[in-house]
């Protein structure tokens, strides 16, 4: 190797400092610009390909990135912006400052999308180039979803790679973005290696899906409106040629963006490594785009709920928060409720309307009631009413039920092992009760969602199908008890990997005033209890267990919920050991997507759902802290009432978590327990050498504090971020630049 690794990051250092000074005084395509963003992006490509492993290459992906691609996209939009506003503040019959008028606009628009689709060839390219350079099999089948295909020699005039819109595919064999040559790329020799690997080739992938999504939101062909202006609130368009007079052609009606290629490179890329946050972060900005609060919501707490959070995304959850409060404040000053009543709507605005109110749920836990004037708790049990008859009469979405539970969960870990640096803002400061409140009724909230499907559950379960067959087991699954199924699994798993967390939480027997113990409690536990048992002793008498086929490849909702920490890895397949076993054959589709399922009819899948539920029954029957133990043949609730001496241990224990500060965002170490905060504040301060009764690798991960920045409270979310580092295994990333 010619150049060593210090001397190239010397030189980038040196190249992007001049081409720093370059923008100040050119414009970005200018071609002295241009040949210095080429010299620093071969630069960082020969520390990717040729260097991977040494110390200086550390964040090359990332640099590469930020300061050869996303630098001159923010100059691109602030130039088109600029011009725009000029444009817009014009008078009409004015004549126009020579270089600001519609000509003008046309000339940098059509650069910019030039750019962005060179930008989308050489990332195309990289992903496939990485792919084959590291030999990461795993990952060969989400380069065919993406239609990425990698031919025999990279070098060839002929190869081709992907056909992508305004993508010769002739240009891809040429190697015209200068990638060195392929024999001088290192293989890993470790997993760890191979970890930095795949997670540089998920950030190369979301890359990817941000060259799309850009190019979507710039294009304004086919009657798509300008940047920014999808909601009618730019000029109207020039009804084609219709000119004159007479109806409104379709051409004014603004085309809906479509940005179905971005969110498949987003969603294959957090496939490829579960436990990073960023790509569920960039489809929750995707969401906003579509004004879908809900959606958006659920993907931020993803970015949140892995290994590897996302950090903004704590913010921008604040703001879409924030934005629901001022909907309801709205609504509050004009008198208008918001939702009469669900059963005299639509089905879709049934729908819509529901999860208006689950967001707005999730804003008073974390910014407070005082702007909106609600109860807390009121308001859950309206969302958990709602919930229970939308899913009563199959009005909800099946995808959508588990989603409820998945974000009741993900608001509960974010309570919990994320704090807020700041109060949420000067305007809603007030109204906010202490911590342990909140979680108490977040908890609840999880446990009374859970409860709803048990009493639904039951309900079917106790009038099965006349015409179900003796034999047919199948027959005997209701079409409302069907579509609870998955979402059942996800708070089985939950339930199940946080039941010592649950018993904390159960307020002791035999105490008459709950609500004078501090802490986390939920005071009707066992009314949860009972309609556990109602539903699985129904269950297990008519689904024999040993009559069941056995689930032992992923579902969807076990593929969707890969590193979701709540669940503490129990979906089935979410085992790192599985990956490593898989890792080295050659095929990567066993890490990713279903096994042995094309074969498999509908009805076996649900069958195979309630074997793995009735499991989970009797994992949890066997735990020391459940109270629901198997006699005979029926599952019973013994809840032992409590020594004097242990609620007095609780009562300090409670109160020392009141006392607690609330600390800027910090994970606390017993992850995998969800033990009370307090817990966490006194395990944190035992040294790692005594800590010896779990060696999971994930507990360490959340010792490391994350560094929180302050944002303006602005109306557009933070985007386009993707900086973190692989290379730091098991630990979290700092956000370095914020748009």
């Amino acid at each position: 190797m010619t150049d060593s690794a210090s001397q190239l990051a010397s030189e980038a250092k040196s190249t992007h400092q001049s081409l720093k000074e370059l923008l100040k005084a050119h414009l970005p395509w200018d071609r002295e610009v241009e040949f210095q963003r080429k010299s620093l992006r071969r630069l960082y490509l020969r520390l990717l390909f040729v260097e991977p492993y040494a110390r200086e290459s550390k964040d090359a992906e990332t640099h590469l990135w930020m300061q050869t691609s996303y630098q001159f996209i923010s100059n691109y939009k602030q130039n088109v912006a600029t011009l725009d506003r000029t444009l817009q503040s014009a008078p009409r019959h004015q004549p126009r400052q020579s270089n600001h008028g519609p000509v003008e606009y046309r000339k940098l628009m059509q650069r910019f999308r030039q750019f962005l689709a060179e930008e989308e060839k050489f990332w195309t390219q990289l992903v496939a180039r990485y792919q084959r350079s590291f030999a990461l099999h795993e990952a060969q089948h989400i380069l065919s979803i993406l239609n990425i295909t990698i031919p025999d020699d990279l070098g060839t005039p002929n190869g081709s790679i992907g056909g992508h819109e305004g993508v010769p595919n002739s240009s891809f064999g040429r190697n015209q973005f200068q990638f060195p040559i392929e024999g001088n790329t290192p293989s890993p020799m470790s997993s760890a290696e191979r970890e930095i690997n795949l997670a540089i080739l998920s950030k190369a992938i979301v890359c990817l899906g941000d060259m799309a999504r850009y190019r979507e939101l710039y294009n304004e062909g086919g009657g798509r409106p300008r940047a920014g202006q999808e909601d009618g609130s730019g000029p109207a368009r020039r009804g084609g040629r219709n000119r004159r007079g007479g109806a409104m052609s379709y051409d004014s009606i603004p085309r809906a963006r479509n940005y179905d290629k971005a969110v498949q490179c987003y969603d294959q890329a957090r496939l490829l490594v579960p436990s990073e946050g960023n790509p569920s972060h960039q489809l929750a900005i995707l969401a906003f785009y579509q004004n879908d609060m809900f959606s958006s919501l659920l993907h931020y707490y993803r970015a949140l709920c892995v290994r590897q959070p996302y950090d903004t995304a704590s913010e921008n959850v604040k703001k879409i928060l924030n934005k629901s409060l001022d909907q309801q404040a709205k609504r509050t000053r004009e008198g208008v409720q918001m939702a009469p009543d669900l059963g005299d709507l639509p089905p879709r605005l049934r729908v819509e309307s529901f999860k208006e109110k689950v967001v707005l749920l999730h804003a008073l836990w974390r910014l407070g009631s005082d702007k909106s004037r609600l109860n807390p708790i009121v308001h859950a049990a309206d969302v958990v009413k709602d919930f229970t008859a939308l899913v009563s009469e199959r009005v909800l979405p099946i995808d959508a039920v588990t989603k409820v539970i998945v974000l009741s969960e993900g608001a509960l870990w974010k309570h919990r092992m994320i704090r807020d640096t700041s109060p949420p803002s000067n305007r809603r400061s007030g109204g906010i009760p202490d911590p342990a409140t909140v979680e108490s009724q977040i908890l609840k909230h999880v446990l009374a969602i859970h409860q709803s499907l048990l009493e639904i559950g039951a309900k079917e379960l106790g009038f099965p199908p006349e015409d179900a067959a003796e034999n047919d087991l199948a027959q005997r699954i209701t079409a409302a008890f069907r579509r609870t199924l998955p979402a059942l699994r996800v708070a089985s798993k939950w339930l199940l990997a946080n039941l010592k967390y649950v018993a904390h939480a159960t307020p002791p027997t035999g105490s008459t005033q709950v609500e004078e113990i501090p802490g986390v409690f939920v005071s009707d536990m066992p009314v949860f209890w009972q309609h556990f048992l109602l539903f699985y002793n129904a269950l297990y008498k008519l689904f024999p267990i040993e009559k069941l086929p056995s689930l032992l490849s992923p579902l969807d909702e076990d593929i969707d919920l890969r590193g979701f920490l709540p669940l503490r890895s129990l979906m089935i397949g979410d085992n790192p050991k599985i990956v490593d076993a898989d890792m080295h054959k050659g095929s990567g589709s066993a890490t990713i997507g279903p096994q042995g399922r094309e074969s498999v009819h509908p009805n076996e899948e649900q069958l195979m759902r309630i074997s793995d539920l009735l499991k989970d029954l009797k994992n949890l029957a066997e735990s020391p802290d459940s109270p629901i133990h198997l006699r005979g043949d029926t599952f019973v609730l013994e809840i032992t009432a409590t020594a004097p001496d242990a609620q007095s241990q609780a009562k300090a224990v409670g109160a020392e978590a009141v006392k607690m500060p609330v600390t800027p965002i910090v994970l606390c170490p017993d992850v995998l327990d969800l033990m009370p905060l307090e817990t966490c504040a006194e395990d944190d301060a035992i040294t790692d050498t005594g800590h010896t009764d779990n060696d999971d690798p994930v507990e360490d991960a959340f010792r490391t504090v994350l560094n929180a920045e302050s944002q303006d409270e602005d109306e557009e979310l933070d985007d386009d971020v993707v900086v973190w580092d692989p290379r730091s295994n098991f630990t979290c990333f700092v956000s370095t630049c914020l748009m």
